[in-house]
């Protein structure tokens, strides 16, 4: 549970929905610069910033690639101003994963929420505790160094991916099942004009969460919350021709439940 009690909140609509903010997503932009593109698609909107940001994180779709764009610019606001009692209250609920918001909008308010001094947070919250993993590529191996690892269903989940090896590599986790079938579509992107735009990540319902493309000698870190439903999923590299080797399992793994104590005979008088 992200909070010790539920929240109730609804997301104000506005009488003109604000568009899209594509400056958000420039490849190469800094937070710093993607703050810059929100705050002027804000004043563009007639809105306020935070009320921006919160309208943009219930667009966000299903393993929707700007949720980690969001997810930066949230984490880097002025803790203040999320801590404010509306703000902070619509944020405490989507990161709990009220109102049917994506698993992208969740990671978001969490980054959020985890940006608030706890001293700023409302009595009787507790705040989301990722699950932190280190995955490096293995240089001329082809591989990632980290084979398995296991999570708590719906548990935030938070990787920190080193690439020193020579190639490019991204790390997709997909459905129970569907390792092969996913690293064949990322090798037919690489026949496909737009595959490396793409960043070779299949466009497909069994791709559960998406860290794209990075290069050699950099690292990344990507958050997403773990499937509700127990079982192994794959986490895999989808450029082209690395699928077969370059994969691991995610296991998600229920708490065992507590023991259940058999009644105890009464005594007769």
């Amino acid at each position: 549970m992200i909070v010790a009690v539920f929240l109730s909140f609804a997301l104000t609509t506005q009488s003109a929905t604000p568009a899209p903010c594509t400056g958000i997503d420039t490849p190469s932009a800094s937070t710093a610069e993607r703050r810059t593109a929100l705050d002027a698609c804000a004043t563009a909107s007639a809105t306020t910033p935070i009320e921006f940001l919160l309208s943009e994180m219930s667009r966000l779709t299903i393993c929707d690639r700007r949720a980690m764009n969001l997810a930066d610019v949230a984490a880097a606001w002025n803790p203040k101003e999320l801590a404010s009692e509306a703000v902070v209250t619509k944020l405490l609920a989507m990161a709990s994963g009220q109102g049917g918001v994506t698993a992208g909008a969740q990671i978001v308010a969490v980054r959020a929420v985890l940006a608030i001094p706890a001293d700023l947070l409302p009595t009787g919250t507790l705040p989301p505790t990722p699950v932190v993993f280190e995955i490096t590529a293995v240089p001329s191996k082809m591989a990632y160094d980290l084979k398995a690892f296991s999570v708590a269903p719906g548990q935030v989940v938070q990787i920190n991916f080193h690439n020193p090896d020579a190639l490019e590599h991204n790390l997709l986790v997909v459905a129970p099942g569907a390792l092969a079938e996913m690293g064949v579509a990322g090798d037919r992107m690489g026949t496909s004009p737009d595959g490396k735009l793409k960043e070779f990540v299949p466009s497909s319902p069994k791709v559960l969460a998406v860290m794209g493309i990075v290069e050699p000698g950099k690292s990344q870190t990507f958050w997403f919350i773990a499937p509700q439903k127990p079982g192994t999923y794959p986490y895999v590299c989808t450029y082209p021709s690395h699928w077969r080797t370059m994969n691991g399992k995610m296991k998600v793994v229920a708490p065992p439940q507590p023991a259940q104590t058999p009644p105890q005979p009464v005594a007769a008088p």
